[in-house]
């Protein structure tokens, strides 16, 4: 291979780049992102842009000259596998970048709202560009909805009370991140989130939006009937990968980019995908799995490089996945994986403090902790070496 393609210059793609220098590649790499102010840290959209504790250059990520890298600005819209080549199209014009290799790691887009959205003041937040308009909106603001009781909804929801704005959180579960990380866990963090004024509204849909004469949002409509006031909304329903631009490419898209253990797309010679937009056959678990998040993204851009190089683990990119969320002074922690999990045993419990294990057919598949500082890490060890929840339990 002379010439690396990667798709996506964000947290996987910049890993994958790095990987590829370090490990002696000198030919030519090409990035390409519809986004001009990449790479720069994904989580601090919210953690950082939104609440307005950091600006653009305190979230950049070094782009440093010796790693001798071109950039194509523009959005992705082809892959021609067979002739090797992507099409990039910026405002009219549309150009074909060839490659001997390719590292498929275009991400995730906001997951498009359950209803219409025509309306100034309603927002997404994944892109940096996305925090600056809602930060302008929410200094002027008074009331925000937030559609979506998941990470970054609560995020917001913590952010926005910070700034003293009324927060109204509409969740279509009974419990908000029930879903991912149990109920003990859910109802503890709502009781936070209660306990500093945030309006929680679990078990409602949102059927509608109420808007002015001058065109902004003015209200959010939900299925009991009521009407919640809102000068701005946030919709944060969750995110669906970027796979738009491989329809036709003859790739398999199901959930993301189906890639085999290695990150290696299959048919495909030379194509890896990495990070948010892949899905892939996760030997910790023993099943196929897609993870948007930050450290995943880093350590599986890194090892898609390697599997370009031939230089990979041939047992595959093994991974117990990590997330954090930062809520008022707290911090929520998640390491491994809680899908499908069938046991949660609250190990430590207090005002502002928990700690919980998962298990799954016995096994131990991942702990949760809120304000537990480096207690949560302490088990990944024990997740990677399969232990059984006897022992997690055991005195």
């Amino acid at each position: 291979m002379r010439k690396v393609v990667v798709a996506g210059g964000s947290q996987a793609g910049v890993s994958a780049v790095r990987e590829l220098r370090k490990r002696g590649y000198d030919g030519e790499i090409v990035v390409t992102d519809s986004d001009p102010h990449v790479p720069y840290r994904r989580p601090e959209v919210s953690k950082g842009l939104l609440s307005g504790g950091l600006d653009q250059a305190g979230i950049s990520l070094p782009s440093p000259a010796e790693l001798d890298v071109r950039a194509v600005t523009g959005d992705l819209v082809g892959l021609d596998v067979r002739g090797r080549s992507i099409r990039v199209r910026e405002g009219d014009a549309e150009q074909e970048v060839s490659f001997d290799g390719l590292v498929i790691a275009t991400g995730v887009t906001a997951r498009p709202a359950p209803f219409p959205v025509s309306l100034q003041g309603v927002h997404t937040l994944r892109t940096a560009a996305d925090a600056g308009r809602m930060r302008a909106d929410l200094e002027r603001s008074r009331s925000l909805v937030i559609v979506g009781g998941g990470y970054i909804g609560l995020e917001v929801a913590a952010i926005a009370r910070g700034l003293g704005k009324a927060v109204t959180v509409v969740e279509a579960g009974d419990v908000p991140l029930a879903g991912v990380l149990g109920r003990d866990f859910g109802e503890h963090v709502t009781r936070i989130h209660r306990g500093h004024g945030v309006n929680i509204r679990a078990g409602l849909t949102v059927d509608g939006l109420v808007g002015g004469a001058d065109g902004r949002v003015t209200g959010v409509l939900v299925g009991d009937g009521s009407e919640l006031e809102a000068d701005i909304v946030l919709v944060a329903t969750g995110s669906v990968p970027a796979v738009g631009w491989l329809a036709g490419s003859g790739l398999e898209l199901s959930d993301g980019v189906v890639v085999d253990a290695t990150c290696a797309v299959p048919g495909a010679e030379h194509v890896v995908a990495a990070g948010d937009v892949a899905s892939w056959v996760n030997p910790l678990y023993d099943r196929r799995m897609r993870v948007e998040h930050w450290t995943n993204a880093m350590e599986q851009g890194a090892f898609a490089a390697r599997r370009l190089l031939g230089q990979h683990d041939q047992l595959g990119f093994s991974s117990a996945p990590y997330v954090w969320t930062d809520q008022y002074d707290l911090r929520i922690q998640c390491l491994g994986s809680t899908v499908g999990h069938d046991q949660a045993e609250v190990l430590v419990r207090g005002e502002d403090r928990m700690l919980v294990a998962y298990g799954k057919g016995g096994r131990l598949v991942a702990v949760a902790g809120m304000h537990m500082g480096a207690a949560v890490m302490r088990y990944r060890a024990q997740l990677v070496r399969t232990t059984t929840m006897s022992e997690v339990l055991s005195p």
